[in-house]
C-alpha cells in the first residue's frame, strides 16, 4: 500500500502514510467461551476491568512509537458487535489505531452455525464484514483470519476456502494461525486464487525449519513472527538465526514482527494475561 491509501479502523479510515509502526498480530480481549454464547458483553465488570488495563498498556505502547495494531481476534473467540465497541473504546482512549479481522478461530471454538454452513455461506459473511461492516456497527474488518493445526481438517479447509472466496471478492489479505503444514496451507490458498503476497502465515517462528522459512519467503508469502521469548515453542537462538538468514537473502520485506499479546475473559471470576509462562511478558 502507498500513502493516500485508506484502511478501515474501528474509529474511521486511516491513511497508510500516517502510520509508522504497526503490530500485525495482537489481541485485545479474547472470550474463550464465545463459542458457547459468552461474549465480551456477558461480563461487563470483567470487560471494564480489562478496558482500563488494556488502555494503559496501549498508552505506553503509543509513547514507544507504535501507532497501530491489527487485532487478530476472529469469530469464535470474541468478534461481535460488543467486541467492536470495546475496540473502539480502547482505541479512542489510547490513540492507538485498531484494525479488526474477520474469520474463524480453531474449530474447537467455532460457533455451531459455522459447522453447518457451507464455505460459500461463510465466505459471504466474511465479505459483508469487509465491505459493509460487522453487524450493524458500520465498522469494517480489514483482514481475513483462519486457523490450522498440525494438519488441515475438513472444517479447516472450509474456513480457508471461505477466506479465499472473500479474498477474491475484496482483495483482503488472509492471515493464518499455523503450527504446522504451512506449505499445504499456501498451496490450498494459492490454488483457489489467493495472491501469495496476500498470505500472512502467523506464528511462523514456531515448530519450523530453515527449509520451510526459505520456501515460504521465495514464494512471496509474508512471515509473521510472534513467538519472541517463548522458548517452549522453539529455541530462540534458532528463531533469530532464521530471521537473520532471510534478511541476508534479501527477504526483509517478507518478515513481520509482532508480540501476540492479549487479555482474556476466562470465566465470570477471572480475567487473564497471556504470559505463556514468562513472568516478564505482561503487556504489548
Amino acid at each position: 500500500m502507498r500513502d493516500g491509501d485508506l484502511i478501515p479502523s474501528v474509529t474511521g479510515d486511516v491513511d497508510v502514510g500516517e502510520l509508522r509502526w504497526l503490530y500485525p498480530h495482537e489481541h485485545l480481549l479474547v472470550s474463550w467461551n464465545e463459542w458457547r454464547g459468552e461474549t465480551v458483553a456477558s461480563y461487563p465488570g470483567n470487560a471494564e476491568y480489562a478496558r482500563r488495563q488494556i488502555t494503559a498498556m496501549l498508552v505506553e505502547l503509543k509513547a514507544l512509537g507504535v501507532d497501530a495494531l491489527i487485532d487478530a481476534t476472529p469469530m469464535g473467540i470474541g468478534l461481535d458487535e460488543a467486541y467492536v465497541q470495546f475496540a473502539r473504546d480502547v482505541s479512542a482512549a489510547s490513540g492507538v489505531r485498531v484494525f479488526l479481522s474477520t474469520g474463524l478461530y480453531a474449530t474447537g471454538h467455532w460457533p455451531p452455525w459455522a459447522h453447518e454452513w457451507s464455505a460459500e455461506q461463510i465466505g459471504e459473511l466474511f465479505t459483508r464484514h469487509l465491505q459493509t461492516g460487522i453487524g450493524d456497527t458500520g465498522v469494517r474488518a480489514c483482514l481475513l483470519k483462519a486457523a490450522v493445526g498440525t494438519e488441515i481438517t475438513a472444517d479447516e479447509e472450509k474456513a480457508l476456502t471461505a477466506c479465499a472466496i472473500a479474498h477474491r471478492r475484496t482483495g483482503a489479505a488472509v492471515q493464518v494461525h499455523s503450527i504446522g503444514c504451512r506449505r499445504e496451507i499456501v498451496d490450498l490458498l494459492t490454488g483457489q486464487g489467493v495472491d501469495p503476497s496476500r498470505i500472512y502465515i502467523a506464528h511462523v517462528d514456531m515448530n519450523t525449519s530453515e527449509e520451510e522459512f526459505v520456501w515460504l519467503a521465495e514464494r512471496g508469502v509474508r512471515l509473521v513472527t510472534t513467538n519472541w521469548d517463548f522458548p517452549h515453542h522453539m529455541d530462540q537462538g534458532e528463531a533469530r538465526r532464521l530471521v537473520k538468514l532471510l534478511i541476508a537473502r534479501g527477504h526483509l520485506d517478507k518478515i513481520l514482527v509482532s508480540i501476540d499479546f492479549g487479555m482474556s475473559i476466562e470465566t465470570r471470576w477471572c480475567v487473564g494475561l497471556w504470559t505463556w509462562d514468562n513472568p516478564d511478558r505482561t503487556s504489548y
